[in-house]
């Protein structure tokens, strides 16, 4: 005696339940879900089961040394198109300013006769900020320049450039 469907959700609850459907889930197997929609099927999830190891055939060897990231076009013209600040009027520029016109007239100078030289232009420099900018200076971009010692007033000697 052949078998008749008076709908087609019973039709298809029989396919379930017979595991008659292409894609069976571990749960329609047992017939616990038989009027569930076939249409709702689960989606695969991601990554391996718990429990299961990789098989040595299937681990790829990263290399051992990887070279530089490249870096983002982007980032270069950012950095390009950023305007230089002006360096004109920093305390470093006026005291290099000050350095050169003793050097090009060949007079011999102090620290403190740099500091004289920015006291009468701005009497709101700092007297140590200039003196230690100037032996900074002196020992970084005019180190090519001669240096002399001489008695100070202090404890330490006062040093002579370009003499």
């Amino acid at each position: 005696m052949p078998i008749t469907f008076d709908t087609l959700e019973e039709l298809k609850a029989f396919y379930r339940a017979f595991s008659l459907d292409e894609v069976v889930t571990p749960r329609r197997q047992s017939g616990l879900d038989v009027a569930a929609e076939p249409e709702q099927a689960e989606p695969k999830k991601r990554g391996r089961k718990p429990g299961s190891t990789l098989s040595k055939a299937a681990v790829v060897k990263l290399p051992l040394k990887r070279g530089p990231k490249p870096k983002p076009a982007s980032a270069k013209k950012a950095v390009e198109s950023k305007p230089k600040r002006d360096k004109s009027n920093t305390l470093t520029a006026k005291i290099q300013n000050a350095i050169r016109g003793f050097i090009s007239a060949d007079n011999s100078f102090t620290a403190n006769d740099i500091y004289a030289i920015l006291a009468k232009k701005d009497n709101t420099i700092n007297k140590q900020s200039v003196i230690t900018s100037v032996l900074k200076q002196m020992n970084s971009t005019f180190s090519e320049i001669t240096v002399t010692e001489r008695p100070g007033n202090g404890p330490r000697p006062v040093k002579l450039y370009n003499a």
